[in-house]
């Protein structure tokens, strides 16, 4: 989309002001002959307990459907590590303003308020076409949006502008309400979209532990499909633990939804049986990624009643994907290594031909760290 990229970025420092962190980029890309932007402002009023105010601006291309650990969009590695196509074609254009208020009530109930405008553009790889065959050019969300989350005796790291959770004993549980405003903007509409996602990291002696991650949500009102749930992908050689390996961006939307991730960390107690592999302090890795969802006619994009057509291979989770993956970790106490395995929807119609699917097996490369 934009060819070769430069950009440059600053942010200011403590040494600056320990209450106000300015942060911009600006970028251009010599395919696009277009430049991009981004500028952020953050106040803390205090930061125990924490009170924080953040104003954005963006003019920049973002990648729909990735999980919350991929690397950014103008990361350089987000593009040295890109598999097949992966490296930026179905990034779509966005001018974003928002402000968020950030109030924590006691260390273990937070709440963020967010008011949010989004203009997303097409792009020839993300077409936007009403059923009628007329291009929509884009499409617009005017956003109302409360997150609270509750946790109990969970160890925080506090900076200076920045507020880090580090482990608890207990479930995480986040509650996320957002509601859209209709008639401000063009291509805009009204609906409701709560979400709840648990996260526990449960001990499992000997076995080590597991992380479990559940979410579930439901999309109330008529939405074009960028602002369906975009079942998380992963197009890059880089470990996501929040996303599906072997899913590609784009492949599957739902306004109903139900997802799992499960992860067994054996801590050793097999690899430690193995005289001479025993001393590298490996960890054996399994994994379990799972997701069931519907589309009701009128967010349909494969049907006459949407707003706006699917691209090209989206489709439903009405058959519930699953993966399944092993892998090493703390190889040389900072990199894992996962192999994944797509379970389901291993074939797909392509011309009213059945083929195999594009990604059936997946390779990806992450670093964590283990103490």
């Amino acid at each position: 989309l934009e060819g070769h990229r430069i950009s440059l970025g600053l942010r200011t420092t403590k040494e600056f002001s320990r209450r106000l962190r300015l942060t911009g980029h600006v970028a251009y890309g010599f395919g696009d002959r277009a430049f991009k932007g981004e500028a952020k402002g953050e106040y803390v009023f205090n930061t125990q307990p924490w009170h924080k105010l953040l104003l954005r601006a963006k003019h920049d291309y973002v990648q729909l459907g990735q999980g919350t650990e991929a690397f950014p969009e103008s990361n350089l590695l987000s593009t040295l590590l890109a598999r097949n196509g992966g490296g930026g074609q179905k990034r779509s254009m966005v001018n974003e303003w928002s402000a968020r208020y950030i109030h924590e009530f006691t260390p273990g109930i937070n709440g963020m308020l967010t008011a949010e405008h989004r203009q997303i553009f097409e792009s020839p790889f993300v077409p936007m076409i009403r059923p009628d065959g007329t291009p929509a050019g884009s499409v617009s969300s005017n956003q109302l949006r409360y997150t609270a989350r509750f946790s109990w005796e969970e160890i925080v790291s506090r900076g200076t502008f920045d507020k880090q959770y580090l482990y608890t004993k207990y479930p995480v549980v986040t509650l996320d309400l957002a509601g859209g405003i209709p008639g401000i903007s063009r291509n805009d509409c009204a609906y409701l979209r709560p979400e709840l996602t648990v996260e526990y990291r449960m001990p499992s002696p000997p076995l080590g532990f597991a992380n479990i991650r559940l979410n579930a949500g439901h999309i109330f009102g008529s939405v074009p499909y960028p602002l369906l749930k975009l079942h998380e992908g992963n197009a890059t050689w880089y470990l996501d633990k929040t996303a599906f390996s072997c899913m590609d961006y784009y492949e599957f939307a739902s306004d109903t939804w139900a997802t799992l991730f499960y992860e067994q960390n054996f801590g050793g107690f097999f690899i430690n049986r193995i005289p001479l592999v025993r001393k590298s302090r490996m960890r054996e890795i399994v994994t379990f990624k799972a997701a069931y969802g519907t589309l009701s006619q009128r967010n349909d994009g494969n049907g006459p009643q949407a707003l706006l057509r699917f691209p090209e291979g989206m489709g439903s989770l009405e058959k519930p994907y699953v993966e399944v993956g092993a892998g090493l970790s703390n190889i040389f106490k900072l990199l894992r290594i996962d192999a994944a395995w797509r379970l389901t929807h291993r074939t797909r119609v392509v011309d009213g031909e059945t083929v195999p699917a594009d990604r059936r097996f997946a390779l990806t490369v992450g670093m964590e760290l283990m103490f």
